[in-house]
């Protein structure tokens, strides 16, 4: 199912979409704020088998820029509990020169207006490592509000980093009215 916003649409990952994942994770400014599976050097391999394994517990997309079609980055649900009615949020850009332009924070309200209307959940949730800045405010932008502090959880360039939760609920004002109106 393809999600259109007004400058991002999330599709389906295709397996012609694995060399361009392999070459924005190779740039260490896309990887530095990821989590430890894009840490190592991602081989079309990977990527391959990434993009042909289904986990039933998540939803990926690939991040397609409208304006021009190109692939600019994955992002997706996972962890998600429907008993719980929550799950979490991922996302990568890539190239950097593809930063600074709304993709993230589209992106992020497409996932979890979808998370909301289709998937029924309560709560959207996140990590962000200390020092990522940029993506933090895209998720203060998309709703999300800290929920505590985990210190020196991630260990990065030979030191021990900080990671914060962060999380969204359905009643938030910036889904909780385009929700009703839609009629989920």
């Amino acid at each position: 199912m393809d999600i259109t916003g007004r400058l991002v649409r999330l599709r389906p990952v295709r397996p012609d979409d694995a060399p361009r994942m392999v070459e924005s994770l190779a740039d260490p400014r896309v990887v530095y704020h990821l989590a430890h599976w894009a840490l190592l050097p991602y081989s079309l391999e990977q990527a391959q088998q990434w993009v042909a394994n289904d986990q039933p517990d998540a939803l990926r997309w690939a991040i397609e820029c409208l304006a021009d079609g190109e692939y600019v980055g994955g992002t997706g649900l996972h962890n998600i509990s429907h008993f719980n009615r929550h799950c979490g949020f991922g996302i990568w850009i890539g190239p950097p020169e593809r930063w600074g332009r709304g993709y993230g924070t589209e992106t992020c309200k497409l996932a979890v207006e979808y998370a909301f209307r289709h998937l029924a959940m309560e709560k959207v949730s996140l990590f962000v490592f200390s020092g990522n800045d940029r993506a933090r405010r895209s998720y203060e932008k998309a709703g999300f509000v800290s929920e505590g502090v985990m210190r020196r959880e991630f260990w990065r360039d030979g030191d021990l980093v900080d990671v914060e939760t962060m999380a969204v609920f359905r009643d938030n004002p910036v889904y909780a009215e385009r929700i009703a109106i839609s009629g989920a």
